[in-house]
């Protein structure tokens, strides 16, 4: 069969089953069992059948409504971020549907599907810890959905995505760290598949071996992104025989967790240790964390300006933006010599 032939209808026919269970398996619904999936994919392959990506477009009405994915609304960096997209799309006549994955990969897909059933133009993400909905994207890219994605991102994927240079501000946070005469640094990771915790984690590690500061892996710990998962990095830290002198958090909600552990263990922060975090949060100012502050309106903006553009043009190149940070230092990391006794 010729390529430009082959129909869902022969791929139906060749595989014995109806054509509404080959329709789902090729868009990726997770009603249908992986084993199903996987033949109708590979008849797919070999009877070289393509969607017809132009039948579905016309099908597609517009309707103004680009839906938005985002792991929390816990912190108030999401909500930002979200407030940057809406002040341009709204402008341009769209409304955005918001869809929270609950920090869930099952949920995130769920509310991708919910989000491509509604016929939305296109889709702003920040997948949830656990993603694993590569192929999910890829289906969608392939069938020319407009994405970009934002802060957590899936590397692998082709797709326009806008972050902060994640790696060079962890490495400035420990530089800060080892200036202010701290030598042994813990690092409380994130879930090891992120992507932002392995920029995060290289950062820290940059830093190190840039002032020859030994790495010690017994400092290195993956505790997750939420507060309350700070107890089993303390936890651990207290029991060392050498304790750490600082704690370098991959995000304010760990660094805020710590610095409560340590208050209920009767340390206090920074006179017995230091506390630096990442992602600027109203809860880290009140304790006087220091952290780095990421232009969330400006994320939010500029992904929606990015989007628009593949809106209007599919063809648009895709980019990866990367914007700036800072680092805001404040009472939880000032230099030993000037802590109090």
């Amino acid at each position: 069969m010729s390529s430009s032939k082959t129909t869902i209808k022969d791929l139906a026919k060749a595989l014995g089953i109806s054509i509404a269970t080959v329709s789902r398996a090729l868009n990726g619904s997770h009603e249908i069992h992986p084993e199903t999936r996987a033949k109708v994919l590979a008849k797919a392959k070999e009877l070289r059948y393509k969607p017809n990506i132009q039948a579905r477009n016309l099908l597609k009405r517009r309707n103004n409504m680009i839906g938005v994915v985002v792991p929390e609304f816990i912190t108030f960096f999401f909500p930002e971020i979200i407030i940057g997209i809406q002040e341009v799309v709204n402008k341009e006549g769209y409304q955005v549907l918001i869809c929270q994955s609950n920090e869930s990969s099952t949920l995130e897909r769920k509310n991708i599907e919910m989000l491509e059933e509604s016929m939305v133009e296109g889709l702003i993400v920040s997948v949830a810890k656990e993603s694993k909905n590569l192929d999910l994207y890829e289906r969608l890219i392939n069938e020319q959905m407009p994405i970009v994605f934002v802060n957590r991102i899936l590397p692998e994927l082709r797709a326009s995505q806008v972050i902060i240079d994640d790696r060079k501000w962890a490495f400035k946070a420990v530089e800060h760290l080892i200036k202010c005469g701290y030598r042994k640094i813990a690092h409380l990771a994130g879930n090891e598949h992120l992507s932002v915790t392995k920029r995060r984690l290289q950062g820290y590690l940059d830093a190190l071996q840039a002032y020859d500061i030994p790495i010690q892996e017994r400092l290195i710990m993956y505790v997750g992104i939420q507060q309350d998962r700070a107890k089993a990095g303390i936890d651990l830290l207290m029991n060392l025989k050498e304790k750490p002198d600082a704690i370098f958090a991959i995000n304010d909600p760990i660094a805020v967790g710590s610095m409560l552990e340590l208050k209920k263990r009767g340390l206090k922060v920074p006179e017995d240790i230091a506390v630096v975090g990442f992602s600027e949060s109203p809860i880290g100012k009140i304790m006087e964390l220091t952290s780095v502050s990421q232009p969330t309106f400006e994320i939010g903006r500029i992904a929606a300006e990015t989007l628009l553009k593949q809106i209007k043009n599919f063809d648009t190149p895709t980019e990866t933006i990367i914007l700036d940070a800072k680092l805001n230092i404040r009472n939880s990391s000032i230099p030993v010599h000037k802590r109090p006794k």
